[in-house]
């Protein structure tokens, strides 16, 4: 099991079985090497409010649908990039309390 220093709950393992989604109202864009988040605010965007994510931030933003564990999102990012899992686990912990501080992602209950 990986404990992380930065992960947000005392017991790592909590915080590694919860979900989490992008929530509906951010239009995410491709530029360059980086992605924009651009958060919609009664059908405009907010311009006061633009995130850019790399290219590893940008694969958890996808895979943050609701329907991975953050264990899974951990998982699936030492899968795809050359990185340990400790590493993975800190940048993801890091990222979701970011964006769950921005409003940008919810935690949602596991699917059965």
């Amino acid at each position: 099991m990986t404990t992380v220093a930065s992960m947000p709950e005392t017991d790592p393992s909590l915080f590694l079985e919860k979900v989490y989604r992008r929530i509906d109202d951010v239009v995410c864009r491709r530029v360059g090497n980086e992605s924009i988040l651009v958060p919609i605010r009664q059908n405009v965007g907010d311009l006061d409010y633009i995130y850019t994510l790399s290219d590893v931030a940008a694969r958890i933003w996808e895979l943050l649908d609701g329907s991975r564990s953050v264990d899974a999102v951990i998982s699936a990012v030492c899968e795809e990039y050359d990185v340990s899992r400790d590493q993975a686990a800190s940048d993801v912990a890091e990222l979701v309390s970011d964006l769950e501080g921005v409003s940008l992602v919810l935690q949602v209950s596991p699917r059965e």
